[in-house]
């Protein structure tokens, strides 16, 4: 898979650009603050629907002449196949309401059905945070890298995180003694049947992701240091033999504790993982040459990952990757994502590549323009 053409309309500084993008390396240059982030930004939205920076439609919008419309757009191939993929963002200046209109070859679908149309790994600085960020960043991670595959996943997490918000509000209520343990015995039976659908797959999913992580890493580092991923579920002491008998009788065990504090205080909305290199934790012990690079490893094992379960290489998006790597290190990625269908990188200039430019579509980016050198 591989974007053939990409345009952007009033999205952050850009006001309209469009430009043809090659398989292979798609080098983007450019010092900072001139649009190369939000350019991948743009990216990764036609893959998960939203900004991966911010919640804030209209912070994406550019005001340019008075318009209050936006939009991304990609043309994709895959295989035998062109898929035409549209994010529209939309604000009402007299309401100020704003909106989000997916389409899919030219029609209407859901923001479900439109999430992993175009499968894109993104790495950018922030990631950094699922390794030394707090659970929820790691929850975060897995949580999209299945959802691009899995779409009643999806759906089970959404249902899940409505029914904690119910059954947190009758904790509360109960303590004040405004419900009852019978209304939270229904919410317990909703959160434990969705519950146990998330906790299966993140298991599933992160024993992937950790396969393949562990021979990037080793492809990365050439050395003898040694990666390990644990799942660190909110339900530990079920290992693989979990049933929603188990979790039910667990949520009845604690119901009092659960009471006197007033939330829910198992389930998959405290999962959490664990990366480990030479059995120490990472997140304590790594410097932050060494946390960049498992990170980048756990976004390439990711890749992987995908390419194995949808038969179906992902494109990937790194930003600035290169920064932070010494020369043999930078080498030593090229040379590994050289084998990608697609690559969209970026970095402040080219110095930073140790790659023969001429196999590469090279574009300047400049105050919100992209031109192709």
């Amino acid at each position: 898979m591989y974007l053939s053409k990409f345009q952007l309309k009033n999205f952050r500084n850009y006001s309209d650009s469009t430009i043809e993008l090659g398989t292979g390396l798609n080098y983007f240059v450019g010092e900072n603050g001139q649009g190369k982030s939000n350019f991948l930004e743009a990216v990764y939205a036609l893959s998960i629907g939203k900004s991966f920076r911010t919640s804030s439609i209209r912070s994406l919008i550019k005001f340019d002449n008075n318009s209050t419309d936006s939009f991304v757009r990609g043309i994709a191939n895959q295989d035998n196949s062109v898929l035409d993929l549209s994010l529209i963002l939309n604000l009402d200046k007299d309401s100020s309401r704003t909106t989000k209109k997916y389409l899919f070859n030219g029609s209407d679908i859901s923001s479900i059905d439109f999430i992993g149309k175009l499968n894109v790994v993104l790495f950018e600085a922030r990631d950094l945070n699922i390794i030394i960020g707090n659970p929820a960043e790691r929850r975060k991670f897995l949580d999209i890298h299945i959802s691009q595959q899995d779409h009643s996943y999806l759906r089970a997490l959404q249902r899940y995180n409505k029914v904690l918000t119910s059954r947190n509000k009758v904790l509360k209520e109960i303590k004040l003694r405004k419900s009852t343990r019978i209304e939270l015995e229904f919410w317990t039976e909703k959160i434990v049947e969705d519950g146990s659908i998330i906790f299966k797959e993140r298991m599933k999913r992160l024993n992937q992701i950790r396969d393949e992580t562990i021979k990037v890493f080793s492809n990365l580092v050439r050395n003898d240091e040694r990666l390990e991923i644990s799942f660190r579920p909110s339900f530990r002491d079920f290992g693989t033999d979990i049933t929603i008998e188990r979790i039910h009788s667990l949520y009845n065990q604690i119901s009092d504790k659960e009471i006197a504090a007033g939330t829910t205080l198992i389930g998959p909305h405290r999962d959490d993982f664990e990366i480990f290199v030479n059995n120490k934790s990472s997140s304590e012990f790594s410097s932050r040459g060494q946390i960049r690079t498992i990170t980048l490893a756990l976004k390439l094992g990711e890749a992987n990952v995908i390419s194995k379960n949808k038969n179906q290489a992902p494109i990937l998006a790194l930003d600035d990757v290169l920064s932070e790597l010494d020369e043999r290190r930078r080498k030593t990625v090229m040379d590994y994502i050289s084998d990608y269908e697609q690559i969209l990188l970026t970095a402040p200039n080219s110095d930073l590549i140790n790659y023969d430019l001429k196999k590469s579509d090279v574009f300047k980016v400049h105050s919100g323009n992209i031109i192709q050198n």
